[in-house]
This record gives C-alpha cells, structure tokens and sequence, in this order.
C-alpha cells in the first residue's frame, strides 16, 4: 500500500542547475545544546515501563521493523558484551524522551524486558549466532548471572536538551537520524514543532474534505499528507512575497508562527484549508492538482500545482468560490490551456523552489480565476 500511494506523487525538482539554493540555513553553534548520559539497561528498562520513554510518539510510526531474530540478536550483544551503537534522545519540558535515533533497538529491550511475561508480544530469544543454548527462552528463563550482566550493561547517549531552539532542533534531527527507517522531513517537524502546530497539520491531513480532493492517494504511513498541509499553510499564511528560495526554511517558519497564532488565526486557516479542498474537488474532480501528460491524459498529483490551486482558492470568498463552480466549463477550458502551455509545464516541474517559479504558478493561477469572475 505505501509504495502504491507514493506511486501517485510526481517526483518534484526542487532545484534546476539554474536556480541552484542551499537548503541548509546557518545557525549559531552555541545554540546547539546536546549533552552527554550515560544510561544503564536497569535505568532504561525502568524508563520504558513508566513511561519516561517515548518509544511511540505521533511520529515514529514504526518501532517493531525488526524481526524477531535481529531483537534476538541485540540481547545477544548484551550478553556477550558488545557495545551498542549511541542513542539520541530529544528531552521534553516535563522530562520525557523522545527517541531520535534507536528506536529499533530500544523496542527490543522493551519487548524482552518490560512487556508482561504472558504478552503474546512478549520477545523468545531465536536466531542467536553464539549463544544457541537460549533458543526459546524469555528474559525470566535466563540465569541469574546472565540477567544482572544485561541490566547492568551501560549505554551512550546523548540528550538535546529543552530549549534548544526549533530550527536547530530540526538540523539536529536530520543529521543524527540514521535507524532502519529514517525520518521524513514531515515526520520530523511534528517531532520538534509539538503541540498547536502539528495537531493542525494533522487534523486537517486527516479531514475528509483533504482526503477526497487528493482522492486518498496521499500517504499517510509516512505523514506525506501533513507535508501538503504544511506547503498550503506556508503560502497561505506566510505569503508568496515573503517565500526567499528555500522551501524547507519556509515550511519551518510558518510552523514556527503557527505555534504562536491565536485562536482565531488558526480557526481561519482551518476554514479556508477546508473551503479550499472542497472547491478544489468540486470544481476539477479526480483532475485536482494533476498535471497533463504527453499522452493528454491526467498524471500524478503535482505538489507544486497543488499549492498554487488551493492556495489561491482558500484566499477567495466563499461567493467567489460559488461563481466559479457555476462557470466551471469555462474555467476548465482556460485551466487545460494552462496545463497544456509549455511555460507553465515547466514552472510546475524543474526548478519548483525558484522564487520566480513560485510566484509565476501562484500568478497564473490567480489569473484564470480573476479572468472566470470578472466575466460572470
């Protein structure tokens, strides 16, 4: 199913060989708060079962890809003493951590050693290379030697610390995530903008109205949905004139804002997101955001053709809206004109994140719909 729904996503050339950009956006070294603790299996086993682990937060969505020979394997490193790869973990204001990077590992100790004894998930030591007289056995089966070596085995990690600015922690995540399934960038924003912000993004990722104007080809396994959300948010919110090349600065900056905006700001955004995916599908049906092919028939969903059309549909009025689902014929006359012209084409395809680019998508579009209601 994961691989079928991204299937359904054209493949977007942020940056041509003209409109080259440097996404990484410098920062102040001293704002990089990271330390160093050692931990212990007795600790860390103790931290999972209460709870002061965050082995499943919104967006680690999968801790258990290992299979039950590979968590088997770990426990067997225990034992025999082999060092385990560091841990990093991003400290909350309450004193939770989350997992950076581990994931994996730590849900193999939490299987074999904090699970109840009769959980059917419950880890049977098999496929050990070494120790093949544990085949079978749980952590209560082992001898009692064996089980103070594993829980006084020592770990290395490191903690960012709370506080660490937003931005910093996003470059932080990106760096040091290196597990079997590494964070999306959509994945990661939810991790370091917690709270207002990120239950925005999915709240709406998961509205119907979204669902139906992307006709459910948007995967959700990986929050793809949320990086949409987070694309509409950005023009909508930030404006076109105050995007300056890098898109992902400017995905983050609108989630920095969005953590600060009132009530109101956010009950707007909302509203408009949602009269936007509405007329979006109303209008332009199971064509909503696709591009025209050589062959003249649809394709994929295009990311930058879907900022520009639900951008611009959000910042009409309802009424507005109305008019052009009336004259929608001939809106669709002028919209597969546009999607057939080679300028356009390209605008939407290499080159996306060009500052020029951006605004000529945003400007096109616009104009189709001014041209649609100034005509009624």
């Amino acid at each position: 199913m994961f691989t079928k729904k991204m299937d359904e996503i054209e493949e977007e050339e942020l940056y041509s060989n003209i409109y080259e950009k440097e996404i990484i956006e410098p920062f102040n070294p001293k704002d990089v708060d990271i330390v160093s603790q050692p931990m212990v299996i007795s600790n860390v086993v103790d931290q999972l079962k209460y709870g002061d682990i965050l082995l499943e937060p919104d967006f680690q969505r999968h801790p258990d890809l290992w299979k039950p020979e590979q968590q088997s394997r770990l426990i067997e490193s225990l034992i025999i003493r082999i060092p385990l790869p560091t841990f990093y973990f991003d400290s909350t204001e309450d004193d939770k951590l989350i997992v950076v990077d581990g994931l994996q590992r730590l849900y193999a100790i939490k299987r074999f050693m904090v699970l109840d004894i009769n959980d059917q998930d419950r880890l049977k030591l098999t496929g050990l290379e070494y120790l093949k007289e544990y085949e079978g056995d749980k952590f209560e089966d082992l001898p009692p030697n064996i089980q103070r070596r594993i829980k006084t085995q020592s770990l290395t990690a490191y903690i960012i610390r709370p506080g660490t600015p937003d931005k910093v922690r996003t470059s932080i995540f990106t760096r040091i995530n290196t597990g079997g399934l590494t964070l999306e960038p959509a994945e990661i924003k939810n991790s370091v903008y917690r709270g207002q912000a990120a239950n925005l993004l999915k709240e709406l990722a998961h509205s119907g109205e979204f669902v139906k104007a992307t006709r459910n080809k948007i995967d959700n396994s990986r929050m793809l949905d949320c990086e949409f959300v987070n694309r509409f948010l950005a023009f909508y919110l930030l404006g076109i004139e105050n995007y300056l090349g890098n898109l992902e600065s400017y995905l983050n900056d609108v989630m920095i804002r969005l953590q600060k905006e009132s009530k109101s700001t956010i009950g707007k955004c909302r509203t408009d997101f949602l009269k936007a995916m509405k007329y979006a599908f109303d209008i332009f049906g199971d064509t909503a955001f696709r591009k025209i092919n050589v062959n003249e028939k649809y394709g994929k969903i295009n990311k930058p053709l879907y900022d520009a059309v639900s951008v611009n549909l959000a910042k009409l009025s309802v009424e507005d809206c109305e008019k052009l689902l009336k004259e929608k014929d001939k809106l669709i006359i002028k919209y597969t004109a546009l999607l057939k012209d080679k300028k356009f084409v390209d605008i939407i395809t290499n080159g996306t994140a060009a500052i020029n680019n951006v605004e000529g998508r945003h400007r096109a579009i616009r104009k189709i719909f001014q041209e649609v209601l100034m005509n009624d």
